[in-house]
């Protein structure tokens, strides 16, 4: 994982995060935004009341017993992608860099016609959740170094992915939009010091998938979407195993998609047609208030020195017998005053304590690469951090950026591992007990991978802002 791509997910899911609350961006309304007389202009302009106006609406909520609640999808994509080559040992590692890409997915959208809607798919404008499986033939790709006999390959790539899709416009034929995905998966060709030596990219066959794409769709007829867009796609182990460049690449892709319960007359939304639907429902107040985030965290990673004892140090006839890398833990827990402000976002500042018994072999390994100065080492670490959280639902979007308090990480750390931290991840809210959660999120140091690592915490207190009426 490296840094071009930490910056690119945290850029995106920043301006994401803030841009989805701004009912002027998208075609999102509320029941107080509703202007009745823009509605009846909209009626008289048109000369008729059709099947899109608010008796039609009156007649859903009527019988919305069989108006469907989710409108589902299924659909195909392919793209043509291009790898960010990265220099290894003095040279371009990438000789040959294009590759294609291919997938197939199902759908699923709130309907605007069922009046229940939830309020999260009102704020966000009915996005579209996805679950697919992806191929990426990275095979044709290319990498050498030095004087290597031969030419290493990342190969093929299989991925299964959940997405999130929001269209930020929309009218009857066209949509534009943005989409995040995340998954598993699976390499048929990573590194290997005997036969792909030079495949710096991917170190194991299980990996991490995260992409994120910007796209135009138009509408062909009502039941089917087609739509092109640029892509990016990123695979890498999170520091579970070495190397671990990661695999980026950037791509033009071409969907399409066929809504399997859309009415035939229903050839997509517009604003003015989803006002006239919104403005009978409710939508419940939200109040800001303030809670505690208190988590506890295992992280799992291998040692960088001991990949460079590996990769630098050891003889050739050493490094063909295999990586021995020990995958190692990290022990933490992390205390946060956080202010849900409206009802998508919140934003802290807390601290986190961690504990990493195997920086007692830094030392041992430091000698074995021939490290003469003694660096200070401790198995202790202290952080200080901005939290931020995007909420969906049952589901939420967490990320931070802070820095280190206190750290004694020893040659690695002064030289590999740099002073600002991130961290990016998913967490789950069980409906039954919603102040707990379980999660996972990759960390690392300026876009160097330093983790992988899985949550649980829960919010603790409900401290509202809003004064009491006498």
């Amino acid at each position: 994982m490296n840094t071009t791509f930490l910056k690119t997910l945290l850029l995106a899911s920043v301006w994401i995060s803030f841009a989805v609350v701004r009912a002027e961006d998208t075609d999102v309304v509320v029941a107080e935004d509703v202007d009745p007389e823009v509605v009846a202009e909209d009626v008289s302009e048109s000369g008729k009341t059709d099947e899109m106006s608010m008796p039609m609406f009156a007649s859903a909520s009527a019988s919305h017993d069989s108006v469907p609640r989710f409108i589902y999808s299924v659909g195909g994509s392919g793209s043509i992608s291009h790898m960010m080559n990265i220099r290894m040992r003095d040279e371009k590692l990438g000789k040959k860099l294009w590759a294609g890409n291919y997938a197939i997915f199902m759908n699923s959208q709130a309907n605007p016609l069922d009046p229940n809607i939830s309020v999260y798919d009102r704020v966000f404008g009915f996005p579209t959740l996805e679950a697919g499986f992806q191929f990426m033939d990275y095979s044709h790709i290319k990498l050498h170094t030095e004087d290597t006999p031969y030419m290493s390959s990342p190969g093929y790539i299989w991925a299964g992915y959940v997405a999130f899709r929001r269209d930020i416009y929309r009218n009857r034929t066209w949509s534009f939009g943005y989409a995040l995905e995340n998954g598993i998966s699976l390499c048929s060709r990573p590194y290997d010091p005997a036969t792909n030596i030079d495949n710096d990219l991917i170190g194991q066959h299980l990996s991490l998938y995260f992409g994120f794409g910007l796209y135009a769709g138009y509408r062909v007829m009502p039941q089917m979407e087609l739509s092109f867009g640029v892509e990016y796609k990123h695979n890498s182990n999170g520091a579970t195993s070495r190397p671990n460049k990661g695999l980026n690449a950037f791509g033009m892709a071409l969907r399409a998609r066929y809504d399997l319960n859309r009415p035939a007359d229903d050839k997509g939304l517009t604003y003015r047609e989803r006002l006239r639907r919104l403005k009978e429902i409710e939508t419940p107040a939200f109040e800001p208030f303030m809670y505690f985030d208190i988590n506890g965290t295992v992280g799992f990673r291998t040692m960088y020195e001991e990949w460079l004892l590996h990769r630098d140090y050891m003889t050739e006839e050493d490094r063909s017998r295999g990586k021995n890398l020990g995958l190692h833990t990290v022990w933490s827990t992390s205390f946060t005053p956080m202010f849900r402000y409206n009802r998508v976002h919140a934003t802290g500042l807390g601290l986190e304590y961690a504990f990493a018994g195997y920086l007692a072999r830094s030392p041992l390994i430091e000698k074995m690469c021939g490290v003469e100065e003694n660096y200070k080492h401790s198995k202790h670490t202290l952080y200080i951090a901005v939290q931020h959280e995007v909420y969906y639902k049952s589901l939420s979007l967490a990320m931070s950026v802070g820095t280190y308090l206190f750290r004694r990480h020893g040659w690695v750390g002064d030289f590999y591992e740099p002073s600002l931290v991130e961290t990016i991840g998913i967490r789950y809210y069980p409906q039954f007990f919603k102040p707990f959660y379980l999660g996972y999120n990759v960390r690392a140091n300026l876009g160097k991978a330093y983790s992988m690592e899985v949550k649980a915490g829960m919010h603790v207190g409900h401290w509202s802002l809003k004064k009491k009426k006498k």
